[in-house]
């Protein structure tokens, strides 16, 4: 296509471009006078131009008086949908650094990635109406700076703030936000437009619309009050609410998919061990395996199977580029957004039944007391046994049959961990268990179900994996391998209140009780615990320099830390906003059974595990059974208040 600047031309019925009223028109030129041209506009009226006004012509578009409305049409719908994916505050990102001017034509090029005659006049155009990114010399643009964009901002947000169109786009979002009366779909159509394309790319939304939403609804957040308003206008995007609002990455490049099913882990000895894994009936990604055996004396020799995802994984390459953008393997009522791809996460690599797979063990000799008398790390492979949920786990241990291998290695181990968390109780340790809600919403229809952290398989499981994080730790730190350690000084603070920090330095951990930490645990499903398993996999097989030095590795996990902590919220987030809608649309009216917190200033409803503010109780002491009703509940903005009715009638208490 070639498109350029107009010049003293005599084409002859060619298609072009004149500034009319601050926009490109465009129109068939006729002919050419002595300042002027005689072109056909769209409406077959022939009308006279300014040579000067015109900025574009497409002389590759054949056309003549007869065809001139169609050439126009169709070029007309060409733009259109390149100006709608137009973003300069994101061109302006991309290039604002560079510090030099731009044709139209070469920002069309690295906006669109081509040159076409349409992407250049959308480009054009924006560019000379745009007021905030570029400044125009001519007929090229120079990039405006960072600090002088900022103030430009300021005060287009100042001057928009006071125009109609800004107080009507206000009056509508507030009026959809609290509910009013839905407006006709053509008052609403450029709304949805641009909270659409707000929300379709996390890293560049637009600042401006995340103000006007802000105003709008100061106490919701940006993106979920955009969620909400679409989903009222019945437009909301595809792809589950809380993924699109969180900006979840869900599908993996087909580069990464193809390198994930070609992955051959290197050969590793097949070891004689009966290793089961014990996970929620419902988990595909296990991370993590135990066995053990009795010695003599009353030692046990316990061993925690990790998988080793860094056999499938190496730095860098399309799966580990995914991996790190990712950070977390993100679980939401409405869907999964994964780490690794399924044929690694959830197949190759995973802990299943019945599978042989390679595993980084932490093996650990303990005293009847629970001293660690000896322990060793080692890559090897082993054969899953057998696969248990926490529910069948739990029923071996309360009533198994005698003789049951799989009872007799649970209470081996329920024995071996409680006695481990009572050393780390002894050494200040705070043992906080919380009942915790877990959440599916398919097809509309929401499922709660209550996990008791606290049950004996679910803390034989934390402890173990608490050993063998510990115990990597120190062989980390014995052996001088970079690693990031998380350390929580003794300062006398509220340990479940102070979160502990990352440290290139091994130091004790007040909170877990001991004094040399780190988290490699879940390498399916945290990059940072994949990251430190490179470590200790390098350093294992003495293949020279780890992977990574200290540096590089306080980076990459700071990045994961902030990715994982931010995914952690949605979820949260998340859990909260699908376990009041269930409540609000099953139990306005009827008594719930909860437990008072916080003295009775706020309680938690026994069948949700959500807590809300209670209203009218007297001073109850924590964990009291009451009864309670739903007072207010907003599952928009996350509020649940609850109405006290008295002491918990026993004939509730296991079930709302």
């Amino acid at each position: 296509m070639s498109v350029a600047v107009t010049q003293s031309q005599k084409n002859q019925c060619v298609l072009v471009e004149y500034l009319d009223a601050g926009k490109l028109k465009p129109a068939v030129q006729l002919r050419e006078q002595e300042r002027h041209i005689a072109v056909l506009d769209a409406d077959g009226r022939e009308r006279l131009a300014a040579k000067d006004l015109v900025l574009l012509r497409h002389p590759d578009r054949p056309c003549d008086r007869d065809n001139a409305p169609k050439v126009i049409a169709e070029f007309t719908a060409e733009r259109e949908p390149l100006a709608r994916e137009l973003d300069l505050d994101l061109l302006w990102e991309v290039v604002q650094e560079q510090g030099r001017s731009f044709t139209a034509s070469e920002l069309a090029e690295l906006f669109f990635g081509r040159r076409s005659g349409a992407a250049v006049s959308v480009m054009l155009e924006a560019l000379l109406a745009d007021r905030l990114f570029f400044v125009r010399r001519h007929m090229e643009f120079q990039v405006r700076p960072r600090d002088q964009v900022d103030r430009l901002r300021v005060q287009h947000e100042r001057i928009r703030a006071r125009s109609n169109d800004y107080r009507r786009t206000q009056r509508l979002l507030r009026d959809l936000i609290s509910g009013g009366a839905t407006p006709a779909a053509d008052d609403t159509a450029p709304l949805v437009d641009e909270l659409r394309r707000y929300l379709q790319n996390p890293f560049t939304r637009s600042r401006d619309i995340a103000a006007m939403l802000l105003q709008a609804a100061p106490d919701i957040e940006p993106a979920e009050a955009a969620y909400e308003i679409l989903d009222r206008l019945a437009a909301a995007p595809e792809g589950g609410r809380f993924a699109v609002i969180g900006g979840v990455r869900i599908e993996f490049s087909q580069a990464a998919l193809a390198q994930a099913r070609a992955a051959s882990p290197p050969a590793r000895p097949l070891a004689d061990r009966f290793a089961i894994a014990i996970d929620d009936d419902d988990t595909v990604e296990v991370d993590d395996a135990i066995s053990a055996e009795l010695l003599q004396g009353g030692a046990v020799c316990v061993r925690v199977h990790i998988a080793l995802v860094a056999d499938f994984v190496a730095r860098g390459g399309p799966i580990d580029d995914e991996a790190a953008t990712r950070a977390t393997t993100v679980y939401l009522p409405e869907m999964t957004a994964r780490m690794l791809p399924d044929p690694i996460s959830c197949g190759s690599a995973s802990l299943l039944e019945g599978a042989e797979r390679p595993v980084l063990t932490t093996e650990v000799v303990l005293s009847p007391v629970g001293e660690i008398v000896e322990s060793k790390l080692y890559p090897e492979r082993i054969r899953i046994a057998k696969r248990l949920s926490y529910q069948d786990a739990d029923s071996l241990l309360t009533g198994g049959a005698d003789g049951d291998p799989l009872r007799a290695l649970l209470a081996r181990l329920h024995i071996a961990t409680d006695t481990l968390r009572d050393r780390r109780r002894i050494r200040g340790a705070v043992l906080v268990t919380r009942r915790e809600p877990k959440v599916k919403v398919r097809d509309g229809h929401i499922e709660i179900k209550v996990l008791d952290n606290a049950s004996p398989s679910r803390l034989l499981v934390a402890e173990l994996m608490v050993l063998s994080n510990s115990v990597a730790a120190r062989y980390a730190a014995t052996h001088a391998i970079p690693i990031i350690y998380r350390v929580q000084p003794d300062s006398g603070a509220d340990y479940a209140a102070q979160r502990p920090r990352l440290s290139l330095h091994p130091d004790l951990h007040a909170g877990m009780g001991i004094d040399c930490y780190a988290q490699l645990s879940s390498p399916l499903r945290r990059y940072a615990d994949l990251v430190l398993q490179r470590q200790l996999v390098a350093a294992l097989a003495a293949s020279g320099a780890p992977p990574y030095s200290s540096e590089e590795l306080l980076k990459v996990l700071a990045g994961a830390e902030a990715a994982d902590a931010a995914g952690r919220d949605l979820e949260r987030r998340a859990k909260r906003y699908w376990i009041l809608k269930h409540l609000e649309q099953t139990a306005p009216d009827r008594p719930l059974t909860a437990i008072a917190t916080r003295d009775g200033a706020t309680a938690e409803l026994l069948d949700y595990a959500v807590r809300g503010t209670l209203f009218g109780a007297p001073n109850l002491a924590d964990g009291t059974p009451v009864t309670v009703q739903l007072s207010r509940i907003d599952p928009l903005r996350g509020r649940l208040s609850l109405d006290y009715l008295g002491p918990a009638d026993s004939a509730h208490r296991g079930s709302s």
